[in-house]
Order: C-alpha cells, then sequence, then structure tokens
C-alpha cells in the first residue's frame, strides 16, 4: 500500500449509493467525523471529552517521526489496537497520518468518550461515511441504546456484514434492540458477542463460520437457542449470562467444546440441568438468584469444571436463612455427584465453604469418600482459589486439601492461587499462610505424582 494513495482523492471519494445512508445535513462532516453543531458551541472550552481541530503541537518533524516510516500494515495494526475515537485522533498528526485511519480494519466505538448522548451516533456515522477498509476483522460498538435509534444502529450492523466482518460485538444498555433478520444469514462472522440484544429469527439461521458466541442480559428461550446451535454447526465457545428465561439447558451441537453460565438475577426458583454430551469444559460461575438445582446429565465428554458461583436470597428471618443455607447444601452436593469423570476441578471458595458444611465431623472422611467417589477415580488436576484471608487448621479449605491429596489417586497438580494476604502484602497473614502452605505439604498423598504448587 503506498503512502500516497490515502491521500489521493480517488481513495478518498465516495459513490452516492454507498454514502447516502450515512450523510448528515452538516457538510463539515465530510471532512471531519469529530465534528457537530454542539461540538462547536463548545470549542472555547477545554475539554478532554473531545478532540479538537486547534492543537497545541504542530506536526512532528520529519527526521523525529521515526514511527511514521513504519510500513503501513505495522501502523494499521497499531491504530487498530486504540478505540477508534483515538484512533481519528491521529489524522490531525500530520499529512502521514491523515487518512491512513479510515483503512484501520477494526472498529470499536463506545459512549464513554462523549459527554453529550446525541454526539456519539453522529460520530460512529461520520466515521462509516469516511471509512474505506474492504474487509473488517472487528466491529464493536458499546452505548446506552433507545429504540429511536434503531435505523441507525441497523445501519450500522449492515455496514459491518457488507464489509465482511469477522468479529462483531453489540453492547448495548437500557432497552432491548431488535437485530437485523439479514444478520442471521452470514457466512463470513466467526465471533458474536450480543448485550441486551433481542433475538428472534423468522427462519433458519445460518452462522456458517460462527465459532465463538456470547449472549448477555437476553430473554433467551429454549427453542430460540435451539435454532441457533442448529444453524451454527463449528460453534466451539458459548457464553450464556443472565440469559434468564433457560432453566433446562440442552445442547444439541456436535462441535461446541466449552459451555460458560455465567449469573441469573431473576429471584424466581431455577432448577438448572445442562445436556450436553459433547461438551468438554464447563464453567459456572456469577450469582445464582433463587436457584433450586444444578445438574449436569448425559456429559460424557466432560474433562474440565469450574464452580464459583453463589446463590444468592434475601431473607427477613433465621428460619428463611437456615432453610436458604439448606438448600445451598443441596445444590452442591447433586452438582457435585453429578461430576464423574470430570480430570480437571477449579472450585471457587463459596462452594468449597458449603463442601464442609455437608458433613458433620464423626462422619468427616467417610462421608467424603463416598461424596467425591467418581470424582477421585480420575482427577488429575485441581486449582483451589480465593479461600480467604483467614487460615486455621480447621478451615475447609485445609480439610479440603488433605482429604483431595489423601484420596485422589492420578492427582498430578494442585494448584493454589494468591490469596488476598498475599494481594495486598500483610506481613503477619503472609507469615500465617507460609506456615499454612509448610503444613499442607506435611500432608500424604496416595499418587506418587501429586504436585501441590503455591503463588510464591
Amino acid at each position: 500500500m503506498e503512502e500516497e494513495s490515502y491521500g489521493s482523492s480517488e481513495r478518498s471519494s465516495t459513490s452516492s449509493e454507498e454514502s447516502a445512508p450515512y450523510s448528515t445535513d452538516n457538510s463539515s462532516h465530510a471532512t471531519n467525523p469529530m465534528n457537530s453543531e454542539e461540538e462547536e458551541e463548545e470549542e472555547e472550552e477545554s475539554s478532554d471529552d473531545y478532540p479538537s481541530k486547534r492543537r497545541k503541537h504542530g506536526p512532528i518533524l520529519e527526521e523525529e517521526d521515526r514511527i511514521s516510516t513504519l510500513p503501513d500494515s505495522i501502523l494499521l495494526t497499531i491504530l487498530s489496537s486504540l478505540c477508534t475515537v483515538d484512533s481519528v485522533r491521529t489524522g490531525v498528526l500530520s499529512k502521514r497520518w491523515a487518512y491512513l485511519w479510515t483503512f484501520v480494519p477494526s472498529l470499536r466505538f463506545t459512549d464513554y468518550y462523549f459527554r453529550h448522548a446525541a454526539h456519539y451516533p453522529n460520530f460512529v456515522d461520520n466515521v462509516l461515511l469516511l471509512h474505506r477498509a474492504l474487509k473488517l476483522a472487528n466491529f464493536a460498538v458499546q452505548f446506552e441504546y433507545n429504540p429511536e435509534l434503531k435505523p441507525r444502529v441497523d445501519l450500522w450492523v449492515r455496514f459491518a456484514t457488507t464489509a465482511k466482518v469477522d468479529q462483531l460485538s453489540l453492547h448495548l444498555s437500557s432497552c432491548f434492540y431488535k437485530l437485523p433478520q439479514h444478520l442471521y444469514a452470514n457466512e463470513f462472522v466467526s465471533e458474536l458477542d450480543f448485550r441486551a440484544c433481542e433475538i428472534k429469527p423468522n427462519g433458519l439461521v445460518r452462522w456458517s463460520s460462527l465459532k465463538r458466541l456470547c449472549l448477555w442480559n437476553l430473554d433467551l428461550h429454549q427453542d430460540v437457542l435451539n435454532k441457533v446451535l442448529l444453524g451454527s454447526p463449528r460453534l466451539e465457545f458459548l457464553e450464556l449470562r443472565n440469559c434468564d428465561k433457560l432453566n433446562r439447558l440442552d445442547i444439541v451441537s456436535e462441535s461446541l467444546k466449552k459451555l460458560v453460565m455465567d449469573s441469573y438475577d431473576e429471584d424466581y426458583p431455577l432448577e438448572l440441568e445442562i445436556f450436553a454430551p459433547k461438551i468438554e469444559s464447563l464453567e459456572i460461575r456469577g450469582d445464582f438468584y433463587g436457584m433450586k438445582k444444578c445438574q449436569i446429565k448425559n456429559a460424557s465428554a466432560l474433562v474440565e469444571v469450574r464452580v464459583d458461583f453463589e446463590i444468592r436470597m434475601e431473607y427477613e428471618d433465621e428460619e428463611q436463612e437456615e432453610d436458604h443455607y439448606k438448600n445451598c447444601e443441596n445444590v452442591v452436593r447433586e452438582l457435585f455427584e453429578s461430576l464423574r469423570q470430570v480430570k480437571k476441578l477449579i472450585v471457587g471458595r463459596w462452594c468449597l465453604k458449603f463442601l464442609d458444611r455437608i458433613y458433620d465431623e464423626v462422619n468427616h472422611w467417610k462421608s467424603k469418600e463416598v461424596y467425591f467417589k467418581s470424582l477421585l477415580q480420575c482427577l488429575k488436576t485441581v486449582k483451589i482459589f480465593g479461600f480467604g484471608e483467614r487460615f486455621h487448621t480447621k478451615d475447609v479449605f485445609i480439610l479440603v486439601v488433605e482429604f483431595l491429596l489423601k484420596n485422589a489417586k492420578v492427582l498430578e497438580k494442585m494448584v493454589i492461587t494468591e490469596p488476598w494476604v498475599m494481594q495486598n502484602g500483610i506481613h503477619n497473614m503472609q507469615l500465617k499462610f507460609l506456615q499454612v502452605s509448610q503444613k499442607l505439604l506435611s500432608f500424604p498423598r496416595s499418587s506418587p505424582h501429586a504436585v501441590v504448587m503455591f503463588p510464591f
């Protein structure tokens, strides 16, 4: 790509058919996407919220500007790592940079930089008007959406799909945005990330290249999810966060390898059953309200599990609190009983705490042997994290570590992650942790290959 190509009128012009959807009444937008009537009124204000055409520094001297001598491909890679607002700002550096940003293959728009909400969509419109890259690697928008902006967001999505975008991200808030129907037939996109979007395909979903799908804050029903999975034959990663309409999760996919379940905000009973015969890795994390059951069924390929969630509930008296704790114990028990062939297990603090509540002191080891029996035959890697700031010889952390080392017959590695006290540098607590670490290393191990690893 030649340097002078960015300054040529041929590369800077657009046909009326291409530019019409993004044209505005303000002619100054054709040369500066940051301009707007509101910004011109505030031009005398000194603020970092908007880039101004008036700069205190002039163009960088050529003999001192080593960055500008780099090839276009490297400069475009650098600009691609920036938010689009910052990428556009580089256009004032020199003639070398004036049009370079218009060829950046990654566009990421966020309303964080804009004081007034109306400026954000105007900026997006004008950037797309001037943009010249034929292929987009990444297109992302993040802002507070309202239904009046739907026609404009539809045009943004059309722009991205026309440019054969590889990764598309729509992170919206306040209101739900209904995805346009043409988006459900896209053979180029490999990653989709939707937040507060309404997924309602009228016909079949055809995402033939899709490998990664993240859905946040959606009213997602099982029948819609089935359509998505059926139309995504290469999907490998699925994340569902705050998808509150799913109670029974039946994954009918031959390609899916990893499933992430993250949080559940609705305050009504959740009985989560996961049927996923092909997945190899599962994560259940975040805050779940009203969970009554969590079981993994028919997951014969599952080898790696991370359980780092907490069941929350608002209770008014001690009786409700006791009922809540009993429910939590049952959920944790049923979940671990359904993990039969897992080889790598990562356990968070909340779940670790309830493992110890389930059993009384007298029958502690005997009951745990039954409880973990299926896991002990194949568990090779254990990672324990977030276990708190206090260390006592009777803590659940100590008991679980001792039990696993003593009974996991094929254990190869146990990783103890950095606790809060080590991160914050409290000397006496660090010393206590070192003492506990020595105690852990002294426990007998049934596996001759078991290694205990610490963060120091």
